[in-house]
């Protein structure tokens, strides 16, 4: 066995959630997800999260996003030593830290200019954006240090070097975990949806982003009703959904790009949002936010019509934040195949609001052990690949970070 943590902060910045799982491998070989042993969540210091904001906006000089790089390892730190502290299990029983960092930029590959094999001039096929490009902020070295564990962050990177998407980045979880029940779907609704359809054959698995997820919702209640997100879908559910709105919001550029496809915040930006509230201003807030949750379920329908084996799913596994929007997961219901049962992530052992964090964990005790973390098919890569920065932590360590502050 071997103990591991996760750590995740999605495109929300709501907060940092963290993760203590105990990991071994099954008799074929292949990571196993013994159990969760304890989650913790942070939120982002207010100045962090407000300079976080400004480095995703590209509102920061480089010396000042240098620093924060930093900055947020320490933050991440801080998280680790919560989740220890909450399972009462000290740092060198830890074998590896998963943690891909704060996500400030990603760009999806342009697949429409670009041959799966052709690679004879990377600098002009990244320069031109034949291949994609992202960056996270959180460095390795700094957790590494500050926890004296060894460390894996900045998993996406290896995956688009090889012609992938790097988002969404699930595949190695989803497979090992699920390989035995597919063909399954799994959804995370986060800032952003994505689906990964998960087959025993995993030349047939896809992975990809459905559009927004709670990105939408939560910029409208903070610019109409002061509050960081709809809480349960309770706005939601005494709204009305608007068709001519809706119709609209489903001829965004994005919901016509071909999988695998990788989202970002700007492709559902608050000047997206300030668009749609000025081409229909006789709309009310609460009517309008009910569209925006029925936007994030059409998405993911029209999402799901994609996977050429819907016919053989048996589940669609939820996870996420927005599985607790009960608008959202009740129209979801309603409107999926009936041969679908929808279920959260909890009932195969993971708890749903901590199913990205139990992904990283993974990735990183896949590093560890040399073992490719992506799947080719479902990212779009041309080769498997290890994921992520290897940092070891200094021999030594001689202070504890405190957790209490």
């Amino acid at each position: 066995m071997a103990w591991v943590v996760g750590l995740n902060s999605g495109s929300s910045l709501d907060s940092i959630d963290g993760v203590l799982i105990d990991m071994d491998f099954d008799a074929e070989g292949w990571p196993r997800l013994k159990g969760v042993e304890a989650t913790a969540e942070i939120p982002w210091p207010e100045q962090v999260h407000n300079d976080i904001v400004r480095a995703i906006n590209l509102d920061m000089r480089i010396d000042e996003l240098c620093r924060l790089n930093f900055v947020a390892g320490a933050v991440f730190s801080k998280a680790v030593n919560a989740v220890l502290h909450k399972a009462s299990i000290p740092a060198s029983e830890v074998a590896v830290i998963g943690v891909d960092g704060q996500t400030i930029y990603q760009e999806p590959p342009l697949r429409q200019k670009w041959v799966g094999t052709e690679f004879r001039n990377a600098v002009e096929a990244f320069r031109d954006g034949r291949l994609g490009c992202t960056l996270q902020i959180g460095d390795g070295a700094v957790i590494s240090a500050l926890t004296g564990i060894p460390t894996i962050s900045q998993f996406r990177p290896a995956d688009i070097a090889v012609g992938g998407t790097g988002a969404p980045i699930e595949q190695l979880l989803d497979y090992f975990h699920y390989r035995h029940i597919a063909p399954v779907v799994t959804l995370n609704i986060g800032g952003i949806a994505n689906i990964h359809a998960v087959h025993a054959d995993q030349n047939k698995m896809m992975a990809f982003d459905t559009g927004p997820g709670n990105i939408l919702m939560d910029r409208l209640a903070q610019t109409k009703f002061g509050l960081p997100y709809d809480k349960n879908g309770t706005i939601a559910a005494t709204g009305h959904v608007n068709s001519s709105v809706l119709d609209f919001l489903m001829t965004h550029p994005f919901l016509r790009r071909d999988p695998p496809r990788s989202a970002w915040r700007e492709d559902f930006s608050l000047k997206y949002l300030q668009m749609i509230l000025d081409k229909f201003p006789a709309v009310e807030p609460r009517d309008m936010m009910a569209t925006m949750a029925e936007f994030t379920v059409q998405a993911i329908l029209q999402s799901l019509h994609r996977v050429p084996f819907l016919d053989e799913v048996s589940f669609l596994i939820g996870n996420g934040g927005g599985v607790y929007n009960d608008v959202v997961i009740n129209s979801l219901k309603q409107q999926i195949p009936q041969h679908i049962h929808f279920v959260l992530s909890d009932q195969f052992g993971i708890p749903a609001k901590s199913n990205e964090a139990v992904k990283f964990a993974t990735l990183g005790f896949a590093t560890i052990h040399h073992l490719s973390g992506n799947i080719p098919h479902a990212s779009g890569a041309t080769r498997f690949a290890v994921l992520g920065r290897v940092h070891y932590p200094p021999y030594s360590t001689d202070f504890e970070l405190d957790v209490t502050q």
